[in-house]
This record gives C-alpha cells, sequence and structure tokens, in this order.
C-alpha cells in the first residue's frame, strides 16, 4: 500500500470538524467524509449493519449538503504525486529533508492540525485541517508561485538526495513533471476556490 493525498474543502462555520473531535465515533470515521458527500445515502456506508458513529457522520454531510450542494465538487487528488509537488513548493522540503516542514507550502501540502487523536484514516495516518485564514494565505502563495522555475530542481539526482517519495525513475523526470505541472494547477485552482468561499481544508495523507 502507498500513501496518496487528497484535499477537501470544508465550510470554516460548519459543525462537522466540532462533532469530529467531540465524537469519537465520529472522528474515526471521518476520512470517508469526501466519498459521503458525493454519494450521501445509508447504501453508500461501509458494508454490513450501519455503525452509529457513521451514521451520524452521514446525517451531518447531509446537513452540510443543503447548504453546499456544489461541495461534492471541490476537492482535489495529487495522488502519489504529493511529496513531488511539495518538494517543488517547499524550499525547507528541497534543502532540509526529513525535518519538520511548518513553511506555508508545507502547511499546503501536509495540512495545518491535527484534528484529534481518534481522527485518523484507513492507515493511522492523522486527518489534519487548514483554518479558512490560512488557506487564503495558501492561495495567494499558490496564486504568486513560480512553478516552471523550479523546473531545474526537478532532477532524479535532487529527488534521489532529498528521498522524495516514491522518486521517479531517471528516464521518467520529464514525465513526472508535465504531470506534476497539470497537478499544480489542480492544487492552486482548487485553493482559489475555496478562499473565495471562506472554506478550509481537510488533509488526508493516507
Amino acid at each position: 500500500m502507498g500513501l496518496d493525498a487528497l484535499y477537501q474543502a470544508l465550510p470554516g462555520a460548519s459543525p462537522l470538524l466540532e462533532l469530529a473531535r467531540r465524537e469519537i465515533g465520529v472522528g474515526e470515521w471521518l476520512c470517508s467524509v469526501t466519498r459521503l458527500l458525493q454519494d450521501p445515502r445509508v447504501e453508500s456506508l461501509a458494508p454490513g449493519e450501519p455503525d452509529p458513529g457513521e451514521l451520524q457522520l452521514l446525517g451531518a454531510v447531509k446537513d452540510l449538503l443543503r447548504t453546499r450542494p456544489n461541495l461534492a465538487t471541490q476537492q482535489v487528488h495529487l495522488y502519489r504525486s504529493w511529496e513531488h509537488l511539495h518538494f517543488v513548493l517547499s524550499a525547507r522540503r528541497r534543502e532540509a529533508p526529513g525535518t519538520e516542514d511548518d513553511s506555508l507550502a508545507g502547511i499546503a501540502i501536509l495540512g495545518e492540525a491535527e484534528i484529534g487523536p481518534h481522527v485518523v484514516a484507513g492507515q493511522g495516518v492523522p486527518l489534519r485541517y487548514s483554518r479558512p485564514e490560512t488557506v487564503k494565505r495558501i492561495a495567494r502563495m499558490l496564486d504568486a508561485f513560480p512553478f516552471e522555475s523550479l523546473r531545474e530542481q526537478f532532477t532524479f539526482e535532487q529527488l534521489t538526495r532529498a528521498h522524495v517519495y516514491k522518486c521517479p525513475r531517471e528516464d521518467a523526470v520529464e514525465d513526472a513533471w508535465q504531470w506534476l505541472r497539470e497537478c499544480f494547477e489542480h492544487f492552486r485552482s482548487f485553493h482559489a476556490t475555496a478562499a473565495e468561499h471562506g472554506d478550509g481544508v481537510l488533509v488526508r495523507v493516507d
């Protein structure tokens, strides 16, 4: 199994996150919120007898969709290229691999803060949330980011030296860069829309 990254916009005023913090059963199912936003039906829950926490989460999702029916589309998936984008966006990630990256670029990729000790995804990685005010800063940073100027940094030697997760083969670096360019554009557009709506961002790297 590998680690993929998924980003979901969530309104800052929504009680959903507080519910997940307060109710352990809800928090344990929060990783499925993106799926439930897309298909908010009991039939879309995990197989078997519905779990009370998951049912409670489904109810909160339905409430959310009544005021924001477009939330199902407000997401972006970086798949396993999230570390590639982190390497490009963050000078700290490039220059100090293995150290904690609390730069704005690092927060954009990894999220601002954990939601709660019980709020984890399927492989046990904590879900994180970036607040609306932070998302606005990220959106401004991404809008002004000179992405193409970092192409010379995106080499097999430097990616390997920085121990970048899922480093592409040496003969596949150019293809990886082309794919990453698309990822960056989606990532930038996603944050611009989230900032425009005053949303925060739920970050799942799992």
